[in-house]
């Protein structure tokens, strides 16, 4: 009953969130304006938009084989595979839960354990953090004066390098079995030293995960990669707003895509509801591009990931059970 209040709770709070940000993203909005905007979208770009985004997640397949170590079981076309169903159902489902699916689905692929594989995912997102943090703070230097956006930005990039060296300390000075030895050695129950020594277990698995902080070569390469793959996504936003017969650069594209990637961040009950409309809304508005103008392509935009990811992602979540099913017979 109190597990059933609390999310109750939380799920009036993130509802009002959304709510909150919707009523800015709506306020005074020509609606007129808005449906003429997505009018000019120009499909001849579509080809090209879809090509590089699908260049993007197999780059991300790649940086995730470095992650990996590049171990050779591991194929970068088949992880940006995994990939693109555990994103697909990022869309869809609640608490990433497609991040919880690449782990599970690789490590029984692989055979691996799925702690360990959701290590490199948690390693993966840190790198992502850092990655737009660069991004975004060199095109704030670039085309924004507005402190208050510096300062955020210095803070998101804080938390992201912060929790990159909490992590890597970890990993260098791992003394949990030491700790849990030491602590189970006070305590008589023999139920609860078993328990701790599981728990010990479980989290030696999950710090596996991070071995790629082993080799300077590795992490320099899911940097690279890292940035690869933001590169090629801030090409499709490029694309996309420029589809509607806007003249702006590969930096503005860069710019719009990490602002409203960062905005996810926000609470809300959706990813792709409230917080990011509002980021692309002002992200555009720093290059002069009118608010109902910017809602359009922001609808646009979401539109184009979204039904890539659902007919990419649902043909190879369709292909993984239809292999995994012959491997049954």
């Amino acid at each position: 009953m109190i597990r059933y209040l609390i999310m109750k709770k939380k799920q009036i709070v993130l509802l009002v969130i959304t709510i909150i940000f919707l009523v800015l993203v709506f306020y005074k909005i020509d609606f007129a304006t808005l449906v003429d905007t997505i009018k000019k979208f120009e499909l001849k770009y579509l080809a090209s938009i879809v090509a590089v985004f699908l260049l993007s997640l197999y780059a991300r397949g790649m940086r995730w084989k470095f992650l990996l170590m590049n171990d050779k079981k591991y194929s970068a076309l088949k992880l940006a595979e995994i990939f693109t169903v555990g994103n697909m159902l990022n869309i869809f489902l609640p608490a990433r839960a497609g991040d919880i699916y690449r782990a599970y689905y690789l490590g029984e692929e692989a055979g691996e354990k799925k702690l360990k594989i959701f290590g490199t995912i948690i390693l993966e997102r840190l790198f992502d953090g850092i990655a737009m943090f660069c991004i975004l703070l060199g095109s704030i230097m670039l085309y924004s004066d507005a402190q208050w956006i510096l300062n955020l930005t210095l803070g998101i990039g804080a938390v992201f390098i912060a929790g990159t060296l909490v992590f890597y300390l970890i990993f260098k000075y791992n003394k949990s079995r030491q700790i849990a030895k030491a602590i189970a050695e006070k305590i008589p129950n023999e139920k609860i030293q078993n328990t701790i020594r599981r728990l010990t277990t479980y989290l030696n698995i999950f710090i596996k995960g991070f071995s790629a902080f082993k080799s300077p070569v590795y992490m320099l390469l899911i940097l690279a990669m890292s940035f690869v793959a933001w590169g090629l996504e801030g090409v499709v936003a490029c694309l996309i707003v420029n589809s509607f017969g806007l003249k702006l650069g590969i930096l503005a594209g860069l710019f719009v895509l990490t602002l409203t990637s960062f905005s996810t961040m926000i609470p809300s009950t959706s990813v792709l509801v409230g917080p990011y409309q509002a980021a692309y809304i002002l992200a555009l508005g720093l290059f002069g591009i009118e608010k109902s103008q910017a809602l359009a392509i922001s609808a646009v935009h979401q539109i184009i990931l979204i039904l890539i990811f659902t007919i990419a992602g649902g043909s190879l979540m369709f292909k993984f059970n239809i292999d995994a099913a012959g491997k049954e017979t």
